[in-house]
């Protein structure tokens, strides 16, 4: 039987890399991005997110091109949206936009698909998190609010949605080596630095859109009977800060 998936922020990083692993192995996919994706055979759809009109019309089109999903993996979200800052001084423009994006934009796409997601034999909704839930940083408040209230968000879908038999799970992650960060580092050497340096502290080597979509394969496999979990691929950093603190 067809499958089929709906991945967002599907133009870059996690995102592009999910979508591509998913079409070798025959899943249909329908990738919602902001910027458009250069892979071809996604069915993508300019979106953004946090705008409930623009949703509903994406899902709208959607439903004229499938009458059921199987997976959500919601990858979509912003570090900050001009720049990091400490709480005295942060723009209400800047809370706004990322607490828009990452809780907001994730909870109108997933509302949006529940639909299509009861019609599947066995549904599943990845959302994800990260790291910073529980090693938080300074000049990043909205973007950890945003991915604790998501862990919460997921727990309490996946009580919602235990009847229709989809289950619902978070993956948190510490530094993936993507270009999610690059456009906040103005000099591409500093950005590229930057990656070296975490690769060589992070006990078993920074994290690889691999090694997420690994786990993702893992979570939707119809064997799992694993739901409102969130599960933390972290290269041994947070073990290794906690013996730093010691």
């Amino acid at each position: 039987m067809q499958k089929y998936a709906i991945v967002t922020g599907v133009a870059s990083g996690i995102g592009a890399y999910i979508a591509e692993e998913f079409l070798k192995k025959g899943i249909k996919v329908f990738g919602i991005d902001i910027e458009k994706t250069k892979n071809t055979d996604i069915n993508f759809y300019k979106c953004d997110i946090s705008n409930e009109k623009m949703v509903i019309e994406t899902f709208a089109k959607i439903e004229k091109e499938t009458d059921h999903i199987d997976y959500l993996i919601n990858v979509a979200g912003i570090f900050c949206y001009q720049k990091r800052d400490y709480i005295k001084n942060l723009e209400k423009e800047e809370w706004d936009r990322v607490i828009n994006t990452n809780l907001t934009g994730t909870f109108l796409i997933t509302r949006a698909a529940i639909p299509l997601l009861e019609k599947s034999n066995n549904g599943n909704i990845i959302n994800l998190s990260s790291e910073q839930v529980e090693y938080p940083q300074v000049r990043s408040v909205p973007y950890v609010i945003t991915k604790a209230a998501v862990e919460m968000f997921s727990k309490v879908l996946s009580l919602e949605l235990l009847e229709n038999n989809i289950r619902v799970n978070t993956i948190a992650l510490a530094s993936v080596k993507t270009n999610f960060l690059k456009k906040y580092k103005k000099d591409p050497k500093v950005f590229e630095e930057m990656m070296e340096k975490t690769d060589k502290e992070m006990p078993f080597g920074i994290i690889l859109p691999e090694d997420v979509y690994n786990l993702v394969i893992y979570l939707i496999d119809e064997k799992n009977k694993i739901t409102g979990q969130t599960i933390l691929i972290d290269s041994g950093i947070l073990a290794k800060n906690k013996i730093k603190r010691w």
